[in-house]
């Protein structure tokens, strides 16, 4: 067919359009009052100079822009009545445009350039690389479906972006200049390909070009001139030889020919997988583009949230250390310290009273029910000496019922009975770690060692311990009987202890015993009420609150500094978005112009912002628990996994992405196309 039947329906109608750019105060008239009708099947070239206005007339056929006033009807609709998405609609399913400057996304490879108008189509994977494949070897490059760009020469880029237009069966295709930077050779296969497609398949085609010899493959030539139509005439085009590319492998129903109304894009599962999945492929390639400046990006959230991680693994551990501390001690565990003294107004803090005694622990243990032992209590640091060995320790006097309260027994030896205590013995009790320090090759039993002024024979090693709560080596200690504390390593008036530990006889008779022993007390001391007691009584229960507390404000304050690095680490993103946004306005262009949505292009940036945010927060993740295995190691603190902060660690480093990639993504998404397609 060499043109149009007389009788075929217009496709595209343009009534007194006038397009004005304005800047300022001064603005120009790029159309003046142009009329245009081209109908089914027709083959036209717009022919003009540069600046007489063909290209600003392709931008407005091709709705990437939109006429100052005038009426421009398609496919019988008038598009003055579409909004943004409708007019992407309009150009994925309506119209093919091949650019003039190609066009193509540059790190991508042509089989995927061509697949981008399906994705936003919402055609599925298979059918769409199939159709891409086809079109590819319909324009000549089956064999170059993987190469990108930059491995393609200027004619084949050229034919990727004609197979591009032509992939999605338009109505119409728009050629701007499509042979402006092609040698005589490429252009001939380009143009013999463009009159393949209009004279065998029917394919509806405006052309733009200021060479005349170009536009004598058309079967009508509209010359323009200053904005205006010069001329417009029907020729009778020479006929260029059949393509070279394997054209006759499509069927005569390949090109179809819209006629209903542009229908919005799919939006099934299959198109927002196919999209997203693309979106992160590209997200990863914009990444390993900028790796040192998305590593630094990522540093930020990586801190924060390794500090986040590496807290509430290391604060779990530690409570859980510290309960089963307390569980081994006891639950009914009470220990009762002296008040503190006050003189002048300046107070000495507590125990800084010997309130006190033994007595005090003998009534305790014969007037109180629901005790079951007492074991006053007194404790200094001393040297120990043993032949050429001395370490510094805790020596602690007692009574034999400090074992029973403490729930502690020997790992070889005996402890020191009462008969001991009363007869003033010089015997000790030894932790591992004295003994470790003092008889490196063991055999601590039985030997002599000097505890301050006082020899002793270890008669018992106690068993092993570990670190209390509070990071205290529990098996850096020497026991001794209170007697024999007393009469050589501690000094204190009278029968005075510097505190009674208590058990209770159980868990649950734990209060009613730290009652009844407060109430003896402050009837022993003469106090009259709690207000005035020269005492204190704890439970374990509150030593373990005191803890968590102090743990909970360290842990606090520690993920204070965490949240200002995952702030520090959002706004970054944010400004790597910016620079992308920015970099890649051209490729936002190109998507617009070939039927990306708003929300399509906002899904992009979004899904890399969020990745790139992942990417912190899984690296943050493995920090977090390396760093606390570490400390673990390093304190001989439990590790305490918690998989809660494994998903916080990813919601709020994903919560990040979302939150700062957002305004980024949003002012992509409302990048005018031909606006960021002419940005440089």
């Amino acid at each position: 067919m060499d043109r149009a039947p007389q009788d075929a329906e217009p496709v595209i109608e343009l009534t007194n359009v006038e397009k004005v750019y304005a800047s300022g105060e001064v603005s120009f008239r790029a159309l003046r009052g142009v009329s245009l009708t081209v109908k089914r099947g027709e083959f036209v070239a717009v022919v003009g100079a540069s600046g007489s206005g063909k290209s600003t007339l392709m931008n407005v056929i091709g709705c990437l822009d939109r006429a100052t006033s005038g009426t421009y009807v398609l496919a019988g609709h008038d598009v003055a009545a579409f909004d943004a998405e409708s007019l992407a609609v309009v150009r994925n399913q309506l119209l093919g445009f091949i650019f003039q400057g190609f066009h193509l996304l540059p790190r991508t490879s042509a089989l995927e350039n061509v697949e981008l108008p399906l994705v936003y189509r919402g055609v599925g994977g298979s059918e769409r690389q199939a159709r891409a494949a086809t079109t590819l070897a319909l324009v000549g490059l089956g064999d170059r479906l993987h190469n990108t760009p930059a491995q393609l020469s200027g004619g084949q880029q050229q034919r990727v972006a004609v197979a591009r237009a032509l992939v999605t069966k338009p109505a119409v295709l728009l050629a701007d200049e499509p042979t402006g930077n092609l040698d005589s050779r490429t252009t001939e296969d380009i143009l013999s390909m463009l009159q393949w497609l209009n004279r065998e398949r029917g394919l509806t085609i405006v052309l733009v070009t200021h060479e005349v010899d170009v536009a004598r493959c058309a079967s009508r030539i509209v010359t323009m001139k200053d904005g205006e139509i010069g001329s417009d005439e029907l020729v009778t085009a020479p006929r260029i030889a059949k393509p070279s590319a394997a054209a006759d492998s499509w069927s005569a129903g390949e090109v179809l020919e819209h006629e209903e109304a542009p229908r919005a894009a799919q939006t099934g599962t299959l198109a927002r997988l196919a999209m997203t999945w693309m979106a992160m492929r590209l997200a990863l390639r914009a990444l390993g583009r900028n790796k040192l400046r998305a590593s630094l990006t990522v540093l930020g959230i990586l801190i924060g949230v390794a500090a986040v991680v590496a807290m509430t693994t290391i604060g779990a551990g530690a409570k859980a250390r510290v309960e089963a501390q307390m569980a081994a001690l006891g639950v009914n565990m009470l220990v009762v310290y002296p008040g503190s003294s006050a003189a002048g107004g300046a107070h000495g803090g507590s125990g800084s009273l010997t309130t006190l005694t033994e007595d005090d622990a003998e009534a305790i243990a014969r007037e109180v029910p629901s005790v079951q032992a007492v074991a006053p209590t007194s404790s200094q640091s001393v040297q120990v000496v043993a032949g050429a060995s001395n370490t510094m320790t805790r020596a602690t006097g007692t009574t034999p019922a400090y074992f029973a309260v403490r729930g502690w027994d020997v790992e070889r030896g005996a402890l020191f009975e009462d008969t001991d205590q009363q007869r003033r013995v010089k015997v000790c009790v030894i932790g591992q770690t004295v003994e470790t320090t003092l008889f490196p090759g063991g055999g601590a039993l039985g030997q002599r060692i000097r505890v301050g002024r006082v020899p002793c024979t270890v008669i018992g090693v106690l068993k092993k311990k570990g670190q209390s709560g509070m990071g205290q080596d529990q098996d850096d200690l020497v026991v001794l009987p209170l007697s024999t504390f007393r009469a050589g390593v501690g000094r204190a008036p009278g029968r005075s202890v510097q505190q009674l530990m208590i058990a209770a006889r159980s868990p649950e008779l734990t209060a009613h015993a730290q009652e009844s022993v407060s109430a003896l007390l402050r009837q022993r001391h003469g106090k009259g009420g709690p207000a005035n007691d020269d005492f204190g009584v704890r439970n374990l229960e509150e030593l373990a609150r005191s803890f968590d507390e102090q743990r909970q404000t360290v842990t606090t304050l520690l993920l204070a500094v965490a949240s200002i690095a995952l702030l520090v680490g959002g706004i970054g993103v944010m400004n790597i978005m910016l620079v992308s946004v920015t970099e890649r306005t051209r490729e936002i262009g190109i998507r617009l112009a070939i039927g990306a949505r708003a929300p399509d292009v906002l899904a992009q940036f979004l899904i890399e912002a969020v990745m790139l945010s992942a990417i912190g927060g899984l690296a943050g993740l493995a920090t977090g628990f390396g760093v606390s295995a570490i400390l673990a190691l390093v304190t001989d603190w439990s590790l305490a996994f918690q998989p809660q902060s494994a998903l916080v660690a990813i919601g709020v480093s994903t919560a990040i992405g979302v939150v700062f990639g957002y305004f980024p993504a949003r002012r992509a998404a409302h990048l005018d196309p031909i606006a960021a397609l002419r940005h440089e």
